[in-house]
């Protein structure tokens, strides 16, 4: 339900901080079976923000497991579906929960659904791509991986 509220909501905030969103590609992400959306990461949660609200499918993050200790980010991250993900530099971390992160992630794609990551591993403002994280969904023969590249670009306001 809150998905459902905050959806239209994002739609509007986005629309009204950038002047101009172009999606182009769309029409290549398929309609059914499984999908991974792989993004750069260069605005913090404004990323997720236009995937979520301009992806032709409905999308699960794996997002730093930090945002769901935030009572309000992390109760948007729950009705959004999210997946956390357990990382060294995050304070107090239990990297065995990661277990449990990536078969959540492979039982959304087994069931057809999809789920979006950021390889980078942190939001940045540089220019450029960061050295991509390895992640490990399980065997390419027991899950036909169809990938969909996500970049977000933009130009600083003068």
């Amino acid at each position: 339900m809150i998905r459902t509220l905050l959806r239209p909501l994002l739609r509007l905030i986005l629309r009204v901080f950038f002047r101009r969103i172009e999606v182009s590609g769309a029409e290549g992400v398929p309609a059914t079976g499984p999908v991974i959306f792989v993004l750069n990461h260069p605005n913090g949660l404004i990323d997720p923000a236009f995937l979520l609200c301009l992806a032709p499918r409905r999308v699960s993050f794996l997002a730093k497991a930090p945002l769901f200790r935030m009572p309000i980010i992390g109760a948007i991250c729950r009705s959004f579906e999210a997946i956390p993900v357990h990382r060294r530099q995050d304070a107090g971390a239990d990297l065995t929960k990661n277990a449990e992160t990536f078969e959540t992630a492979r039982a959304v794609l087994v069931k057809g659904g999809t789920i979006a990551v950021f390889p980078e591993g942190a939001s940045h403002s540089d220019d450029k791509l960061r050295p991509l994280k390895h992640y490990y969904l399980g065997d390419a023969a027991e899950i036909e991986r169809r990938i969909a590249a996500v970049s977000a670009q933009g130009k600083a306001k003068a």
